[in-house]
């Protein structure tokens, strides 16, 4: 570089002014990064002490800033359900439980709870099937929860039971009102109704019991015969009309309780309130009645007004499965009088009586040749169709 460029550089460079300073910005960010500075050597102090404090922790972990989401119960949703020999179809899902075959069944959200050809009480589940060493002659479980009722046959007397299932544990067992009186006919036996939220309603010898589950301790409805009260959901309660009557009756009255004064509004001897109280479903005890009177079918009422509701589509007979909702359910009927007895499995509306098949022709509408005389499928009403004569 000679003399005369070196000369004009310098020129140019005492000339030229430097760029104005933000001074402001500047004592500001300076601010910004003592402050850090200072927060983070507190922290540190501060976990230093943390871990002098807990003396033998080497690792100090952070809290979690978000709750964890409590996990699903398996079995919560309410698809269309069945069971079929020694397999319980959930929806597309199955679920073996061989060698033991299904005669009764309810769902539970921890689990579905079943009775084997021998009455056995089992629970099956995604992980297999384990034995409770029970017996019942059914089951009853409410809308949602992991609670199932059944009541136990003794010598003398009977024991009602409510069992938690994801618990694995017995919330309640008692006898009272279970004393079994001399040449007592099968019929009037002692019974689980309904599980409703947290209480349960038993029927014994005595009457009509309903029981606070987590108290453990209950009150006598009404004195009156056993089976009459019939169904049990948002503390409505379903019984028959007049409550005394020499043979279990088919004219149901509807209240918060057992009262010999509410009118009559429906017909039937098997009731399904549905979980809200909004709709009833009634069906006669015998599957097959010799006899074919109005009672003797599936009929669909509004629990508030008593208006009878009938499907749209005819099947020759139909039987109630299990609530979806407050206005759907499923249901199996038998769609003609062929030999082949081919049965469907439905949603049906309660409000409409609109018809949807679910499961075209999953099994045949047939009985056992010997007693008890039950279909080759089970629905989980927690108690089997049968033919009693």
């Amino acid at each position: 570089m000679n003399n005369l460029l070196k000369d004009t550089l310098a020129e140019r460079a005492a000339g030229a002014e430097p760029p104005p300073l933000d001074l402001d910005a500047i004592v500001a960010a300076g601010n910004r990064r003592i402050s850090r500075r200072r927060a983070i050597g507190a922290l540190g102090g501060a976990v230093a002490a943390a871990a002098v404090t807990i003396g033998t922790a080497t690792v100090v972990r952070p809290r979690e800033s978000q709750p964890q989401p409590a996990r699903p119960a398996p079995f919560a949703q309410r698809r269309v359900t069945y069971a079929l020999g020694s397999t319980i179809h959930y929806g597309d899902e199955l679920l073996s439980v061989a060698p033991h075959k299904i005669t009764a069944f309810v769902q539970t959200d921890a689990g579905f709870v079943f009775l084997d050809a021998g009455n056995n009480i089992r629970v099956a589940d995604r992980s297999g099937v384990r034995s409770l060493g029970k017996s019942s002659w059914e089951l009853a479980a409410d809308f949602r929860g992991n609670l199932v009722g059944w009541v136990e046959g003794f010598d003398d007397h009977n024991e009602s039971v409510v069992y938690d299932v994801a618990a694995r544990r017995e919330l309640v067992r008692m006898a009272i009102g279970n004393q079994i009186p001399p040449n007592v006919s099968l019929v009037f036996r002692s019974r689980i109704i309904a599980i409703d939220g947290g209480t349960a309603y038993f029927d014994t010898v005595d009457g009509p019991y309903r029981w606070d589950i987590h108290a453990n301790r209950g009150e006598l409805l009404a004195k009156v015969p056993t089976n009459t009260v019939r169904a049990v959901a948002a503390g409505q309660i379903v019984f028959q009309s007049p409550l005394e009557q020499p043979h279990p009756g088919v004219s149901l009255a509807i209240g918060d309780s057992v009262s010999a004064t509410a009118p009559a509004r429906f017909t039937g001897q098997r009731v399904f309130l549905s979980p809200g109280a909004k709709h009833l479903v009634a069906e006669p005890d015998d599957a097959l009645p010799g006899i074919q009177p109005l009672w003797a079918d599936l009929l669909m009422f509004d629990a508030a007004t008593g208006k009878l509701n009938r499907m749209e589509r005819t099947y020759l007979h139909a039987y109630f499965g299990q609530w979806h909702g407050d206005d759907t359910f499923t249901a199996a009927a038998r769609r003609d009088n062929t030999a082949a007895a081919v049965a469907d499995l439905l949603v049906v509306n309660a409000a409409t009586g609109a018809v949807k098949v679910a499961v075209p022709g999953f099994s045949t509408l047939t009985f056992s040749k010997t007693p008890p005389r039950i279909t080759p499928f089970a629905l989980p009403t927690g108690r089997p169709i049968v033919d009693l004569y």
